[in-house]
């Protein structure tokens, strides 16, 4: 699939460019016990979404649309969009979050652009149904009711090295404990 420069770019330096809008909520940080109460509570969520999506999604063989896939064609995304929000509000400094977001943002809005495109090049009109049907983004507040039924798979959550994630998003939390521990000792 054809991209251009500067989505193939993005496409390419997504992991660069996110620890980018992470580094701007790290380094400006001034959380306080609230902030990193309620931020842990919303990462947490996230990793949930993240978990709860990963035991369904085939990549590229199927099209998931069971699960989380029947509220939103792209969980994971949503889920990691979730998760920086919890960091964000543990960060507790607004401009640091607003540079973050717009990095996020600008950065997922190509990708899931460029996804989308792949998807209807690999499932056609399979994806074309679903994608009338499921949001791009924000969730529907039903599952949709042609979705397939499928069982969450465990081995599928750890295929995708979930279990990583997960400890990613300790270290995370850990980052922000110990700028709270040193900021406050």
């Amino acid at each position: 699939m054809e991209m251009t420069t500067y989505q193939a770019f993005v496409y390419h330096h997504r992991p660069r460019l996110t620890a980018l809008a992470a580094m701007a909520v790290i380094i400006f940080a001034q959380p306080t016990l609230d902030t990193l109460m309620y931020g842990s509570l919303v990462v947490l969520l996230g990793e949930l979404g993240r978990t709860w999506a990963s035991g369904y999604i085939e990549k590229d063989a199927d099209l998931a649309t069971a699960g989380p896939y029947a509220f939103t064609r792209n969980p994971l995304y949503v889920s990691n969009l979730t998760m920086f929000l919890g960091f964000c509000i543990m960060s507790n400094n607004m401009l640091a979050a607003l540079i973050g977001i717009v990095l996020f943002t600008w950065i997922y809005v190509v990708i899931i652009g460029i996804e989308a495109r792949r998807m209807v090049h690999l499932f056609g009109d399979s994806y074309q149904i679903w994608s009338e049907h499921v949001p791009l983004f924000i969730p529907r507040l039903t599952p949709w009711k042609d979705r397939t039924r499928k069982a969450y798979s465990f081995a599928l959550m750890f295929e995708h090295m979930e279990h990583k994630h997960w400890f990613g998003m300790v270290v995370g939390l850990a980052i922000f404990y110990l700028i709270y521990y040193f900021q406050n000792v």
